[in-house]
């Protein structure tokens, strides 16, 4: 399995809900944790910039308050007309990061 260099735990949409505008990231240490309430919210271009220069991105989730995340998918791009973030390969004109917790 390649090294992860960030987890993302919640995204925020644009003003239609059809785009992530900003994603939640966690660096991910050596051994793979992380911390909880450090990160940094990037938008949707900084992360596909940091994909395109080989970084890789996994989805995080945490099904209750007091749970421990859980990993979800990786992130890709996939270019439809414009570059969108999934974590499953479709063709639908929608960024698709499983169910995370959008950012309030």
């Amino acid at each position: 399995m390649a090294k992860i260099d960030y987890y993302v735990s919640a995204v925020k949409f644009n003003s239609d809900n059809t785009h992530i505008s900003k994603l939640r990231v966690h660096t991910v240490n050596g051994d793979g944790s992380f911390n909880e309430s450090k990160f940094e919210e990037l938008t949707r271009p900084s992360v596909v910039k940091l994909i395109e220069e080989g970084k890789k991105f996994k989805t995080i989730v945490k099904k209750s308050s007091g749970s421990k995340w859980t990993l979800g998918s990786d992130l890709e791009i996939q270019s439809i007309s414009i570059k969108y973030l999934k974590t499953t390969k479709d063709n639908s004109t929608k960024d698709n990061l499983d169910n995370l917790p959008l950012i309030p």
